[in-house]
């Protein structure tokens, strides 16, 4: 099988005011990608938003074209996963020789081997905007090489406002961030964290299942040393 795998990410700097980090990733058989891509494409027609998806752009006039886009999802062969490092500020970089953005690749992997196997191949998309570039593409491939588990995958830089799949991980990844950043300010934003809950029969905010492929999510906590 042939796959692309599309990366989106939440609060991963450093020191940017938020004590967690989510890396996530939406996985599709390279054989639907057209298909799937034309459906996002009219399904964000049928409800007059022909501009690019956002997590940070939900709003209550758009509430049923996010809620018709996470339907979609859970009836397609898509499947997501998510790392969710919670209490950043407390990683112990220089116990471990290394620095906050080897870590970000390191975790990155842990991301995506759960969505990878030997037996197929991947073509791995990035946003440009939520990269640096070379950097990243070198930073992953040294990672891959290191670990040896997987041979290295394809990798590209694109752009998120010509990407429908892009937009989709960005709108999952989004709901999890929220979720986990336990914020309420936005009862749009958090009525769609839990009809996304409810869709999956998971909590948004907990470890799920290794085996419950669909929406996987692996929550990391380095300040009480344990993984939910």
């Amino acid at each position: 099988m042939n796959y692309k795998i599309f990366c989106d990410e939440s609060c991963h700097i450093q020191n940017d005011g938020w004590d967690h980090m989510i890396l996530g990733a939406l996985r599709c058989p390279e054989n639907e990608y057209e298909k799937v891509k034309n459906d996002i494409k009219n399904i964000k027609l049928k409800h007059y938003t022909p501009f690019e998806i956002k997590w940070t752009k939900v709003s209550k006039s758009r509430l049923k074209l996010y809620k018709e886009l996470i339907d979609y999802f859970k009836k397609s062969n898509m499947v997501y996963r998510a790392v969710i490092v919670m209490n950043k500020s407390s990683l112990e970089h220089e116990k471990f020789h290394q620095t906050h953005s080897e870590f970000y690749y390191k975790t990155y992997y842990l991301v995506l081997k759960e969505l990878m196997n030997k037996d197929s191949n991947y073509k791995i998309y990035l946003d440009i905007k939520d990269t640096h570039g070379k950097e990243a593409l070198v930073s992953f491939e040294r990672v891959f090489n290191n670990t040896r588990e997987l041979p290295v995958p394809f990798m590209q830089h694109i752009r998120s406002d010509e990407s429908q799949l892009l937009q989709l991980a960005d709108l999952l990844t989004g709901a999890v961030s929220y979720r986990n950043r336990d914020l309420s300010s936005s009862k749009t934003k958090l009525e769609l964290v839990q009809y996304l809950e409810k869709g999956l029969g998971i909590r948004l905010d907990m470890t799920t299942s290794k085996s419950y492929s669909k929406f996987n999510l692996f929550i990391q906590d380095p300040k009480r040393n344990w993984r939910q």
